[in-house]
């Protein structure tokens, strides 16, 4: 049986979305690994997605909003003494952070998904299982790239690995699990703790990390060192370095890694040029040094030659600094 489903948002869903920093990409991945077949995307005001046929529908909204679609869906609701929604003949279930309340409808195969706006990524779990009747999701293989089948974002793709294929060789993970969620977990299996030194994505990795419910356990400090002298006042990068190499170089963000390094935590330093001005013909936009130090070893570096517009170059190095700390904590 082919199955395919609709994310359907209002314009109140879509700015919950994007403050929450998470992309459409990431949502329809996963409904992919719970077994869709397709998915198409719809504003929720456009009434479009009411003529499309959909097997699965899944509505992120306010309440008021979702009240709305299920009546145009021919479903009675009401509200309760508190004045929170109730839907005739549909199952509820709960999400925390904040605590909401979703509601599924079934009609024979047909499902509707009925999400408050709220946490959408770490809860994802909660709802995924309604939606597939609580089967086990198909392996979902992240790539640090943008070569796979699905694009996540910017710098990452995704690709679906059947129980009889090998996973990418390169894949950070094959379980649909968030760079950042990957970070926490590793550090907490290590006992660490992160700090970062940024320059250009000033201070986005730290941002990125703190999305994660339970973030406080492993994200100790972050320092966004934008300017030459922060370089040198903040984490002890000498002056004469940074006049002779360039912030954008190998020796100083080692330095800015090294110099942000404590006993019992690793820490990671993104120095470059994300444009639209300031590259050169040595160091064109889109040139960016990432740094990882930890406790008694030296620091680890990586040259970035990255495409796109400013906010995309800088998304880009945020997923290339995750990817290269996950590599360094396995």
């Amino acid at each position: 049986m082919t199955i395919r489903s609709q994310w359907i948002f209002s314009e109140t869903g879509l700015q919950s979305l994007t403050a929450a920093g998470h992309s459409i990409g990431w949502l329809k991945a996963w409904v992919r690994s719970a077994g869709a077949d397709s998915i198409s995307v719809h504003l929720l005001e456009s009434e479009r997605w009411q003529h499309e046929h959909a097997d699965w529908r899944i509505i992120f909204a306010d309440e008021s909003e979702l009240a709305g679609a299920a009546i145009a869906l021919g479903l009675q609701v009401g509200f309760d003494q508190f004045g929170r929604l109730e839907i005739a003949d549909a199952s509820s279930f709960g999400l925390d952070n904040p605590q909401r309340t979703c509601w599924v409808y079934r009609n024979g195969e047909r499902l509707i998904l009925f999400i408050p706006k709220g946490d959408i990524a770490y809860q994802r779990m909660q709802y995924l299982k309604h939606i597939n009747g609580g089967r086990p999701l198909r392996s979902l293989a992240i790539l640090p790239d943008e070569s796979g089948a699905m694009k996540l974002e910017p710098g990452l793709s995704g690709t679906l690995v059947s129980g009889t294929e090998l996973p990418p060789h390169n894949a950070l993970n094959c379980d649909g699990v968030l760079l950042e969620e990957q970070v926490v977990d590793q550090l907490r299996k290590r006992g660490l703790s992160l700090r970062t030194v940024e320059s250009c994505t000033a201070g986005a990795i730290a941002a990125r990390i703190g999305r994660v419910p339970g973030a406080s356990d492993v994200l100790e400090r972050a320092w966004v060192t934008y300017s030459n002298d922060a370089k040198s006042d903040e984490v002890d990068v000498p002056a004469e370095m940074i006049e002779k190499c360039g912030a954008v170089s190998r020796e100083v963000v080692s330095a800015m890694a090294e110099g942000g390094i404590s006993d019992g935590c690793v820490c990671i330093a993104v120095s470059g040029v994300a444009g639209p001005a300031g590259g050169s013909d040595e160091k064109p936009v889109g040139t960016v040094w990432v740094a990882v130090a930890m406790t008694g070893e030296n620091a680890e570096t990586q040259q970035l030659q990255l495409s796109g517009s400013r906010n995309e170059i800088q998304w880009r190095t945020v997923n290339a600094a995750l990817s290269m700390l996950i590599e360094r904590l396995k």
